[in-house]
């Protein structure tokens, strides 16, 4: 194994050790969504090295690409689901406002 292969091995996990590190910490869900992009796209990365390290580099390549397909997909997926979400939250925040100014009651969630 040569010592480029290692050395961008090293890399490419301090550089996955940082996206997991703003997954845990991102201030917000669509800054975690970049960062599960960020340890994807490295991991593809790995993959494909392992794959020359090993010398079976076809059969890592079409791990790789397989696992690149569902990277893409995750993200967009996901941020997607998540924005239909803050789009709901914030209707129900200006709906409760609204609501506030009328001098209507709040409402308790059901219970009564």
């Amino acid at each position: 194994m040569s010592g480029f292969l290692i050395t961008s091995l090293v890399i490419i996990a301090l550089l996955i050790a940082v996206g997991l590190h703003r997954v845990w910490i991102g201030p917000t869900v669509f800054d975690r969504l970049v960062a599960v992009a960020l340890v994807s796209v490295n991991g593809v990365a790995i993959i494909v090295i392992m794959g020359f390290v090993f010398d079976r580099a076809s059969f890592f390549l079409d791990i790789a690409l397989a696992y690149s397909l569902l990277a893409f997909l995750l993200p967009i997926a996901l941020g997607r689901y998540f924005e239909h979400r803050t789009d709901d939250e914030e209707q129900r925040e200006r709906h409760r406002r609204r609501r506030v100014q009328q001098g209507q009651p709040h409402d308790s969630g059901g219970t009564s």
